[in-house]
């Protein structure tokens, strides 16, 4: 079946039916490519929705897991959007660090038992971003704090699918920006601090968009990604900028649920240019 992916590949190559049926228009392609992405992705985000209701974390966002409809992209606002890839799936309440639990996975570990009980000294190890993220908010022994970090973490990368899918689609053939150097800036240059001066997971979404608005690598005959996320705007930046900017918030208590993103001006913005 068709994925977001399998349609980016088809774009790459120059086959979808908005390039052929748009050729030598290329601002019309890239509005119906806008409108495209945009009404796929909000689909999943109503299936990653419904999973979070039922107390799941997806923990696998990525093109491929948003399954299509069609991969008719001369109608955007006809396609509709379906969540998949549900192999890393799990219980949001259970999201230990790997190394509190005992290799057989059925118990805590010494660490684990010893911050259970409240000493947070006790652990040697390195903490990495997501687990310094929640040990400096709560003991891993709160199941609803970690529930709630674990659908904040799904947002981000829901956020960073939007930010690609957004950007690389519309980016001229011959160009050489890749998803890495994406993740590149917003993991490196563009990574947010929080309010201890400390780097975290989030994104410093406006200087990301002050430095990819320059970027011409980026936009087929002046139109890009940049200019699909200012459509509609609704606030400076623009309302597609916007919503990145909630959903990658240095932050990841600050990042809205599924149910608060879907009701964003964004996914009923005009798209036209």
């Amino acid at each position: 079946p068709p994925t977001l992916a399998s349609w980016a590949v088809r774009r790459e190559g120059g086959n979808t039916e908005a390039q052929r049926l748009w050729k030598g228009v290329p601002i019309r392609a890239a509005t119906q490519r806008g409108r495209f992405v945009r009404e796929a992705l909000r689909g999943a985000l109503v299936g990653l929705e419904q999973l979070h209701l039922v107390g799941l974390l997806h923990q696998g966002l990525s093109a491929s897991a948003v399954l299509l409809s069609t991969e008719d992209d001369r109608k955007g606002e006809a396609v509709r959007g379906y969540l998949q890839e549900l192999g890393f799936a799990r219980d949001a309440c259970s999201l230990y660090p790997a190394y509190y639990m005992t290799p057989a996975g059925l118990g805590l570990s010494t660490y684990g038992e010893a911050c259970e009980a409240g000493d947070l000294g006790s652990d040697p190890l390195d903490l990495g971003l997501t687990e310094r993220a929640i040990r400096r908010t709560v003991r891993p022994g709160d199941p609803f704090m970690r529930a709630r970090y674990g659908r904040a973490d799904d947002m981000r990368e829901f956020g960073m699918l939007l930010l690609s899918t957004m950007l690389l689609p519309n980016a001229p053939p011959e160009s050489t920006f890749s998803l890495l150097q994406l993740r590149s800036l917003t993991d490196g240059s563009f990574a947010a601090s929080d309010a201890d001066g400390l780097k975290t997971d989030g994104v410093d979404v406006p200087a990301l968009r002050a430095f990819l608005e320059v970027d011409n690598e980026l936009r087929t005959s002046g139109v890009g990604g940049v200019e699909m996320l200012d459509a509609g705007s609704v606030r400076e930046g623009g309302s597609g900028w916007d919503l990145l900017g909630r959903l990658l918030a240095a932050e990841w208590e600050d990042r809205p649920s599924a149910t608060e993103a879907l009701q964003h001006p964004f996914w009923s913005a005009d798209m036209s240019l």
